[in-house]
């Protein structure tokens, strides 16, 4: 298998299975991005297809000497951030439902007590009503660090700042959350503290 470098070097040659490849590739890192930024599925399509466009006219500007993957997953919250800044407002709280990763139900499941299946997707859907409420910089390291497992070293490439930025952006974006799902639990007020997330 070719590597994303190599890739990218046939597509400036004009080879369009190359970039097919790139796209097959990256297509699901970039929606989950691009869903769980904007909140909205057909949204998240428009975005993806936004981002390939971007990297198909941009490619030339691709650094050789760099990994591909950042550079990708950077015009992919960049593309988010510009589409939330147009738009002037907090995102509204809604997740279409005919969106389920992979992982929601998993064969245990089908085993386990309904009652803490339930309570489960509660808290799943707790959690990411509040993370849209976060500042869109908190949202976007808490995106990659929680839900595409990136390393602290790869979001710190991905949205150009150090990795000891990116280490305080995550510890403040988790405080600042917790802060969000308080808040939504004591009806606005702050009364207990929660566990560490």
């Amino acid at each position: 298998m070719l590597s994303d470098e190599k890739l990218a070097q046939q597509i400036l040659s004009g080879d369009t299975a190359a970039f097919e490849e790139l796209m097959n590739r990256y297509k699901k890192s970039i929606f989950t991005i691009a869903y769980r930024m904007m909140g909205n599925y057909h949204e998240a399509e428009d975005i993806c297809q936004d981002v390939f466009i971007t990297v198909y006219n941009k490619m030339y500007q691709f650094d050789s000497s760099k990994k591909l993957g950042p550079w990708i997953h950077r015009i992919a919250v960049n593309t988010c951030i510009s589409t939330l800044r147009k738009r002037n407002k907090v995102v509204a709280i809604s997740f279409d439902e005919t969106y389920v990763p992979g992982n929601d139900l998993e064969l245990n499941d089908l085993y386990e007590d309904p009652h803490l299946i339930i309570e489960r997707q509660e808290l799943k859907t707790e959690i990411e009503s509040a993370l849209m409420e976060l500042p869109e910089s908190y949202r976007i390291v808490l995106i990659l660090r929680y839900q595409l497992d990136l390393k602290n070293q790869e979001i710190a490439e991905i949205i150009g700042i150090s990795r000891e930025n990116v280490d305080v952006k995550i510890h403040r974006a988790r405080k600042a959350l917790r802060k969000t799902i308080l808040k939504r639990w004591n009806g606005g007020e702050l009364k207990n503290e929660l566990p560490a997330l």
